[in-house]
């Protein structure tokens, strides 16, 4: 470093040349403000830089910010389609299945989840950001959502077993396979009696075929009775289908099935006779519902083509 000399000054009292104080002192604050505006430029700088760049600390702070508003709107898209693929298919196939199966329907208001209650992240909104707040009420509500789906169609399965069970107990086939040899010769309804000719009430169908013709049970259920009766039905089969039906088999030849068998639908359960009061080779075929005589034509007709329906109502008018 080079330093400046003194400066001298002739004393005329000691005729001598003198160092100039004053000269020094001049120097002294001419470098304190130079320092001091240096020192002014430096802080200047510093905040300058402070506030248009990023110190390694403020970066992460950004980079972690702009990646947790990423994942935000990534989740946030991902809960808006999982609830509109919610509304849009099994809302709709819920209101299918509970309309099948006759069930009372849910109303949208119910199935959204929007009857009424307390947010439970309200509280929170002063400790947690607005985003994270949003996404676990939206992550909430589709749960309470999704668990009202889910009993919906745990009621939908319940119903669905039980009106399986309901079709499998139903009668309705032909205790007889129609072939040409099978007819009807009596409907159910009043009739002329064939023993005293007076108007009575026939209770079931007969068919006419020929001796040890094949009979099936109409469903599954439980055979309640086998037996000769004294009623004139000769031997007879009582089967008890549950859900209120029930059905009988009269005049029969045979008898290959128990008391307190199961059977299934389409099970041989005897051969075609002419037990009982009877004239000829016949089936009676009953169906009762909760121990009431119905018309067994509207069970079994199913199998029948539209022309046969259409002969078999005309004649049991």
């Amino acid at each position: 470093m080079i330093w400046r000399k003194n400066k001298y000054k002739f004393d005329t009292e000691t005729l001598r040349f003198v160092e100039d104080k004053k000269s020094r002192v001049r120097r002294l604050a001419k470098a304190l403000s130079v320092l001091t505006i240096i020192n002014a430029l430096a802080l200047s700088i510093f905040f300058i830089l402070n506030s248009f760049v990023d110190s390694p600390t403020s970066k992460i702070q950004k980079n972690n910010y702009v990646d947790f508003n990423n994942q935000y709107r990534i989740l946030s898209y991902k809960l808006d389609s999982l609830t509109i693929q919610l509304h849009s298919n099994n809302f709709i196939n819920d209101q299918i299945y509970r309309s099948i199966l006759e069930l009372d329907s849910l109303s949208y208001q119910l199935r959204i989840a929007g009857a009424g209650g307390s947010d439970p992240y309200k509280l929170s909104l002063q400790t947690e950001p607005s985003e994270l707040i949003e996404i676990r009420s939206k992550i909430a509500h589709l749960k309470r959502q999704i668990i009202i789906q889910q009993e919906s169609y745990d009621e939908i399965l319940t119903s669905a077993v039980r009106k399986n069970r309901q079709v499998q107990h139903f009668p309705g086939i032909s205790p007889i396979k129609m072939t040409e040899h099978i007819r009807i010769s009596s409907y159910f309804g009043n009739r002329s009696d064939p023993f005293t000719h007076f108007k009575k009430s026939h209770s079931g169908v007969d068919f006419v075929g020929p001796k040890n013709t094949e009979i099936f049970a109409t469903a599954d259920g439980i055979v309640t009775l086998t037996q000769h009766s004294r009623k004139g039905y000769g031997n007879e089969i009582l089967i008890d289908h549950q859900f209120g039906h029930e059905t009988r088999y009269a005049h029969l030849n045979k008898i290959v099935v128990k008391e307190g068998q199961k059977v299934e639908r389409g099970q041989l359960i005897g051969y075609m006779g002419n037990t009982g009061r009877s004239t000829g080779t016949h089936l009676h075929y009953e169906v009762r519902y909760h121990k009431r005589p119905v018309n067994p034509l509207y069970f079994f007709a199913d199998d029948l083509t539209p022309d046969e329906y259409e002969q078999l109502a005309k004649r049991a008018e």
